[in-house]
């Protein structure tokens, strides 16, 4: 085993690496500056783990006395660096500790290079910020290496988490997608029975943030054990499943498949993963924004595959990460969803709008009932 292979293998999930600077910051064990950047190689930046550490450091911050806490959005249009070079240039006249929270940080660094001599200075300062925390984001790589480069900085990068397991244990479960909603569940007293952590992951995907929004409503429904079953009849029927499956219906040209989507729709309504049940016009817009999007990347993914790509170059050019449960379903639409059928179901997503937007159909149920049987295309023999 070569020194890089070792290296790898020894290097943290982000899950737990996410885990642990959560741990640190309720704790007030924070250095003068943590720095969060995207993977230095090729992957696929998370930003979801840095928001719940500058989460954690905010709710430990403002529990703190005499602490001057400075928290500031750089990507809000009224950011103004004036207040945090105020704040980095002096003590604070109303508390004798400071810190700082900068998120969305990659644009005003990257417009505004005096600020990174200015967090420099200010993490050197004896007098300085006791912390402060930067995610940088997909700041220009001069200014990430120069936030590396400061002295006594420490930095954190986040990937996305793997959706597939390992060659060595293929495993749903063994996944990081589905070994961190594990952890995820755990921490809210809900133990995920063998087979339901890779379920969750081939239902909701691989993204932590979805991953959490299933647990909270699973939490929301009292579960405290939950097996295949359940993650299959909750999150696969919530609103978010359901849209998904719609999509592929409709794409499919399964006309049956569809209606009885849309059946449920009508029988008991929609209900998101965060526990609101959306109204008929609200479902009507996420069905038919779901059904529009994958369109759009099943056609991105058929022109890549013209050019002679795979299909997991293909679809990560679309926009998706290239996950096992991804391809897999994307090689069954690929089967029933040729040009003409993408075609068709643009028409009907045109029509539906119509019918609704325009002509005032009342139910707008009625219009993705119509949907469902303008886009059907008859099984080959």
């Amino acid at each position: 085993m070569s020194a890089a292979t070792r290296k790898r293998k020894r290097q943290a999930d982000p899950g737990s690496t996410c885990r642990e600077w959560c741990a640190r910051a309720a704790k007030g064990e924070m250095p003068r500056l943590l720095v969060v950047l995207p993977p230095s190689g090729p992957g696929e930046s998370e930003t979801w783990f840095a928001e719940r550490i500058c989460a954690a450091a905010r709710t430990a911050g403002r529990a703190v006395e005499n602490l001057d806490l400075l928290d500031l959005d750089g990507g809000a249009p009224d950011f103004d660096p004036g207040s945090l070079d105020g704040f980095l240039a002096s003590q604070s006249l109303f508390a004798s500790r400071q810190a700082l929270i900068l998120q969305r940080a990659a644009k005003p660094l990257g417009r505004w290079p005096r600020l990174v001599a200015e967090l420099a200075a200010a993490a050197a300062r004896p007098d300085g910020p006791e912390w402060m925390i930067v995610e940088a984001g997909d700041a220009p790589a001069k200014v990430a290496k120069e936030l590396a480069a400061i002295e006594g900085v420490e930095v954190v990068r986040f990937r996305a988490l793997y959706g597939d397991p390992p060659p060595w244990k293929p495993d749903p479960d063994a996944s990081e997608a589905a070994q961190f909603a594990a952890a995820e569940a755990s921490a809210r007293g809900i133990r995920l029975e063998r087979g339901a952590p890779g379920t969750l992951v081939a239902v909701a995907g691989g993204r932590p943030g979805d991953l959490v929004q299933a647990l909270e409503h699973l939490a929301l429904l009292g579960l405290d054990r939950v097996g295949e079953d359940e993650v299959r009849a909750v999150v696969a029927h919530s609103a978010e499943g359901t849209a998904n499956d719609f999509a592929d219906a409709v794409l499919a040209g399964d006309s049956g498949a569809a209606l009885r989507h849309l059946g449920r729709l009508r029988q008991s309504g929609l209900r998101s993963w965060d526990g609101r049940r959306l109204a008929a016009r609200d479902a009507f817009g996420m069905l038919l924004a779901s059904v529009a999007r994958e369109r759009r990347r099943t056609l991105a993914v058929r022109r890549a595959l013209e050019d002679g790509r795979s299909l997991e170059d293909a679809l990560q050019a679309a926009g998706s990460r290239p996950s096992m449960p991804l391809v897999r379903r994307m090689e069954t639409r690929l089967a029933r969803c040729d040009a003409r059928q993408l075609a068709r179901v643009r028409t009907a997503l045109l029509e539906a709008e119509r019918h609704v937007k325009m002509a005032g159909w009342r139910d707008a149920t009625d219009a993705l009932e119509l949907l469902a049987f303008q886009v059907y295309r008859r099984a080959r023999a």
